[in-house]
């Protein structure tokens, strides 16, 4: 199936800007489109992504916003 090939949200995670040593994510649609962000930075990348994930399985599992 063609829906398999594009996951449906993927995690990005880059540094913060108001200071560069902090992270946050980026949930983006298969199409790319932003579709959410951390609302406050991480100390640590893992932490970030970590958060990200988290995120997408709570609010996105199965295709339905919870």
């Amino acid at each position: 199936m063609s829906s398999d090939l594009i996951p449906a949200h993927s995690v990005e995670v880059i540094p913060c800007a108001s200071d560069p040593r902090c992270f946050r994510w980026i949930i983006r649609a298969g199409g790319g489109a932003v579709v959410e962000h951390s609302p406050y930075a991480f100390v640590t990348q893992n932490g970030a992504r970590i958060s990200g994930e988290c995120w997408i399985r709570e609010h996105f599992a199965d295709g339905v916003r919870g």
